[in-house]
């Protein structure tokens, strides 16, 4: 599978926000890049394009990056991280409260369009994951009512809520793949400090302590996630209000069978002080020099806005053809755009 975002026309993006990707097909770049600068880490998109099209791992075709290479970026940055498929929502929830930074695959219809034609595309066209983000959040204010916080570079919105339904639909298109850091990024590392949390996670999560968070997480894969996971978020909800309970009571509360911790071995921990946080600001890894080697980038820019170019003297020429004059001048507005940057960009060379 290949994370890229189809967007028409060609370009994309607002040089005045931070978040959002340069190119079309950038998302997992751009996921990448804005962690390394949560990690302390001055690096622009372009230059991570330019070392990801020398790696092999990006071609500037449109077609993005491969789930296989998503997080490589990171690790060749010095921040270990691991890929993983088949996770769920007690996998994300585990790592973000260690503060880890997390990209996910999606499919980017389910989100950003209607979800009835994200469920028809599934229908006739089979799982279509096609963009990469980074969950920010998991927000259970109403537990009836969970949301998932998306930092996504394709919409450029850094902290948008999402249904947990409507998530879960995406991110299954991608077979629940996700690329998680090993370590907290740093200002993590603080605030686990300054709050007397010595364990580097969080004391509990939605009102259930830590060592029982570590049950439901390892429970969730023991069952069918996808039948059973109502009733085992049921009884996460209720955990909190039945003072007493232990974990096996809250499983027979809602049906579910009793739960074996003898099938998995006991939490390891992990000492982000123990990391060498200063060797990731080392740019050696970074071939070619960050002052050279932009040539890919130009050729890159320029085929893209060639090609919003001619996306939108096609829909100019389209709409002028079906009598809608004024649309068709908006598209030619577009168009001129695109025109000046390509000039620009000629005339800088």
């Amino acid at each position: 599978m290949i994370m890229a975002d189809f967007i028409s026309p060609g370009i994309i993006g607002n040089p005045m926000n931070p978040y959002q990707q340069s190119y079309s097909d950038t998302c997992a770049i751009k996921s990448q890049q804005l962690i390394l600068s949560d990690f302390g880490i001055p690096i622009t998109e372009d230059q991570l394009v330019q070392y990801s099209m020398d790696q092999g791992w990006y071609t500037g075709d449109g077609s993005g990056t491969h789930l296989s290479d998503v997080g490589k970026l990171l690790a060749d940055a010095g921040i270990p991280c691991t890929q993983s498929v088949d996770a769920n929502i007690y996998d994300l929830v585990d790592e973000l409260q260690q503060g880890h930074k997390v990209i996910v695959g999606v499919d980017s219809g389910e989100l950003w369009d209607n979800p009835l034609l994200g469920w028809l595309k599934d229908l006739f066209l089979g799982d279509t994951p096609d963009h990469a983000l980074i969950v920010a959040g998991i927000d259970t204010t109403d537990p009836d009512n969970p949301m998932v916080i998306l930092t996504d570079p394709g919409t450029g919105q850094p902290a948008e809520p999402y249904p947990l339904d409507q998530f879960m639909d995406a991110w299954s298109d991608s077979q629940h793949f996700m690329v998680a850091t090993d370590i907290p990024i740093p200002a993590a590392v603080d605030f686990f400090q300054n709050n007397n949390m010595p364990d580097f996670h969080l004391p509990e999560i939605a009102g259930v302590d830590y060592d029982t968070f570590n049950d439901y997480h390892n429970y969730s894969h023991t069952i069918d996630f996808t039948s059973q996971f109502p009733d085992l978020y049921n009884s996460f909800k209720l955990y909190p209000t039945m003072p007493g309970w232990t974990f096996d009571d809250a499983l027979l509360h809602v049906g579910l069978p009793p739960f074996d911790p003898t099938l998995f071995p006991a939490p390891t921990f992990f000492d982000p002080l123990s990391f060498n946080y200063a060797d990731i600001n080392n740019f050696s890894w970074l071939t070619p020099d960050l002052n050279t080697g932009m040539e890919g980038i130009t050729t890159h820019s320029l085929d893209v806005l060639q090609d919003s170019y001619d996306d939108c003297m096609r829909h100019a020429q389209e709409c002028m053809d079906n009598g809608m004059p004024v649309s068709s001048q908006l598209w030619i507005n577009q168009a001129h755009d695109a025109q000046s940057a390509i000039d620009n960009i000629i005339s800088g060379c």
